[in-house]
């Protein structure tokens, strides 16, 4: 896997984990989907195929076509926790397809909520830049087939809420001792002024679990795109200076002693729920940003992270599993690759 973006080093990488990129694109002369029958949405699909020859040039990376409705539950489960696919294209019977780049920095989701839905990530602080890249695809995929646009609005969605840009750009960052701190909700709150949402990326309940948390503009009507990047990675910015403030006052003793004891666990544990597997994650993390553990190179904790999923854990073992299989399965995993983890302290 070690092809994968996630693989790659990538500026602030210790806490600004990934830079992603959404954009929702429908094209002039085609109903949404939620209104075409099936022939319909074959026939997009059949268009798409025809007109868009050329896209891997344009993306630097070879373009894999999935027809998500022969998947199995477990292997759409394992795209959707990849972020490749949404819950849309979950559905069943829907002539859902994917083309997704070799590495999975790039997807595009045909005939979900709306016509395209465009996805690109990378690993580390490089929103800017992905926007860029983001762009050429815009437009090779515009200059081929005509989207449906208006001079008023912009860019029509299936959802009013994101028309104008039809762009999401979101930043997914490691805060696990800032989102401890009692001042987290006002700074939270405060950065809600600049139209800029704050909120887990995993959570069970009311509980945190992790101290990963997504950042993402709430708006996409009356804006530019560069502006969106712009507010969104000062938003950041600030919490990253925040979180590095407390990484470096932070007892040595206590640090080395949360993170050891997190990598014990998962180093020896038999079984293992999401959540917990989560919040030693975040430990492990964080040791290896403070140099308390050291990750051999080709493997991230993201890359963990993803890995103990359900749909990716059943995927990886290539079996079905019920609950108490994948804790035990999860707790497997976990231990197979926690012998490229060691102490440095």
């Amino acid at each position: 896997m070690d092809e994968r973006w996630y693989n790659q080093p990538g500026e602030n990488d210790d806490i600004i984990m990934i830079s992603r990129i959404r954009l929702l694109r429908n094209f002039d002369g085609f109903k949404f989907p939620n209104r075409m029958d099936d022939d319909e949405r074959r026939e997009l699909v059949d268009r798409i195929d025809e007109k868009l020859v050329g896209l891997s040039e344009v993306t630097g990376s070879r373009i894999d076509k999935i027809d998500i409705d022969k998947l199995d539950p477990e292997e759409r489960a394992a795209l959707r926790e990849r972020l490749l696919i949404n819950g849309a294209a979950m559905e069943k019977n829907r002539s859902c397809v994917v083309y997704t780049g070799s590495d999975e920095a790039f997807s595009m989701t045909v005939n979900a909520e709306d016509h395209i839905r465009l996805i690109m990530s990378a690993h580390g602080q490089i929103l800017n830049g992905l926007y860029s890249r983001m762009d050429q695809v815009d437009d090779f995929i515009g200059s081929r087939m005509p989207y449906a646009f208006s001079k008023k609005l912009g860019f029509k969605t299936a959802s009013l809420s994101n028309t104008g840009t039809g762009l999401r750009a979101y930043y997914i960052m490691h805060l696990p001792l800032l989102s401890e701190e009692a001042s987290f909700s006002e700074l939270t709150a405060e950065m809600g002024k600049y139209g800029v949402v704050i909120k887990e990326s995993w959570s069970q309940g009311a509980r945190k679990v992790g101290g990963l948390y997504v950042l993402y503009n709430q708006r996409t009507l009356g804006m530019q795109e560069k502006d969106i990047i712009d507010i969104l990675t000062r938003v950041a910015v600030r919490l990253m200076a925040e979180e590095r403030k407390l990484r470096d006052s932070i007892d040595v003793l206590s640090l080395t002693d949360r993170v050891m004891r997190s990598y014990g666990i998962l180093s020896y544990a038999r079984t293992m729920d999401f959540a917990e597997g989560c919040r030693h994650l975040s430990n492990i993390m964080l040791g290896a940003s403070t140099g308390v553990l050291k990750v051999s190179q080709g493997l991230t904790c993201y890359e963990l992270m993803l890995g103990i999923y359900p749909g990716n854990l059943q995927v990886y073992f290539r079996q079905q599993m019920s609950e108490q299989e994948l804790k035990e399965k999860r707790a497997e995993y976990l231990r197979e690759f926690m012998q490229y983890i060691r102490p440095m302290i």
